[in-house]
């Protein structure tokens, strides 16, 4: 290591031209001196008792000993400046093959990953300008890998597949999302509900039961004609006719809810398994939010026109009025009277005659819409 003010010497003296003059002269004299000592040693004269005696060669004085050590510093410097150069330079030399052999790994793998992830994308149907942005995606963040690479950084990892894999995931997820949304926007949670409420059913089942207890009246009022019953069994069988049609009615509204029921279940299924396609929906394949409501709708419609069979078809043959039973028991309480009674004898009998007269009417006219 060359001392600092060797250094420092070293640098001036290549500033000053007239000091290297002056340097190369002091450098000439200490060559001679050290030629002369060179020189076979003369062996000394012996003088005699009064001569001079024996003389020393010159020597050279300080300032040129001074001169000739810094001129010995400056040459040791400059061979320490020239073996740092050629060390500096196959430094150099080795980075920019270390640095070239770098950019062109890098260079193959991202071409690598750049053709292997735009094939894949091909193969399932995703060129550039998909509609799910994954061709740009993956390319705009292969390409920004790329650029943002330090020289020498491990790019092995930085083109791995998992980078594809990623922005698929990504955009699979949303897409299912977004139709899953859309169709739910269609057809809601309630939808079933709202098309098949409690009420949907009354007319159908209010029309059984007044078929029924229009039936069973008429039966009454034939089997007091007949002499079957007298006026006071015709009115106790009336009135038990009466309690009979509420307790049908209750009877009736449990069947019509399960009917409803079953209808809701089967669309909230419906719905459900169109929301669960959307869930698996992957590239490659379709799916029509709106078709989706739609085919929910027209089932909904489908149902609802088939409603009146359905709750017909779960009653059955069921009668709900047994006209033999509530004269057993009209009998059994008020007595038997065979004593044929005529119309109006009983303010009842006329209440009831009456009523079920309208309902016999209002059961012709809407004969024809079941």
């Amino acid at each position: 290591m060359i001392p600092a003010h060797i250094a420092h010497w070293a640098q001036t003296k290549r500033n000053k031209s007239n000091e290297e003059a002056r340097v190369a002269v002091v450098a000439t004299q200490l060559t001679t001196v050290a030629k002369k000592h060179k020189k076979k040693d003369v062996a000394p004269v012996l003088q005699s008792k009064g001569g001079g005696g024996y003389q020393p060669p010159p020597q050279p004085s300080p300032q040129e000993q001074a001169a000739a050590r810094e001129w010995e510093a400056a040459q040791a410097f400059e061979r320490e400046e020239r073996r740092a150069a050629r060390e500096k330079a196959v430094r150099d030399e080795e980075k920019r093959i270390a640095d070239a052999a770098w950019q062109s790994g890098k260079g193959a793998a991202y071409n690598s990953a750049l053709q292997s992830g735009t094939s894949r994308l091909r193969g399932m149907g995703i060129e550039a300008g998909d509609p799910y942005g994954v061709y740009s995606d993956f390319t705009g963040r292969l390409g920004g890998t790329n650029a943002a690479l330090q020289t020498g950084a491990d790019y092995s990892s930085a083109f791995s597949p998992t980078i594809l894999d990623e922005i698929l995931g990504s955009a699979r997820t949303g897409q299912r999302t977004k139709y899953g949304t859309q169709f739910g926007q269609q057809i809601n949670p309630y939808y079933a509900e709202d098309q098949f409420s409690g009420t949907s059913d009354d007319a159908i089942l209010s029309a059984i039961l007044d078929q029924q207890y229009n039936d069973a009246f008429a039966d009454l009022g034939a089997a007091r004609d007949r002499g079957q019953a007298s006026s006071i069994v015709y009115d106790r069988a009336l009135r038990d006719l009466g309690t009979a049609r509420s307790t049908a009615n209750t009877e009736l509204q449990g069947i019509g809810r399960g009917v409803l029921e079953d209808i809701t279940g089967d669309i909230n299924q419906r719905r459900q398994s169109s929301l669960d396609s959307a869930a698996a929906w992957d590239f490659g394949s379709t799916y029509d939010p709106t078709a989706e409501a739609n085919r929910i709708r027209g089932y909904a419609d489908e149902r609802r026109g088939q409603l009146e069979g359905d709750i017909r078809g779960a009653v059955g043959g069921r009668e709900f009025f047994d006209v033999n039973s509530l004269l057993g028991k009209a009998t059994a309480r008020a007595g038997n009277q065979t004593t044929p009674t005529t119309q109006g004898t009983s303010a009842l009998y006329d209440t009831f005659e009456n009523e079920a007269q309208r309902n016999n009417n209002s059961t012709r006219a809407n004969e024809g819409t079941f």
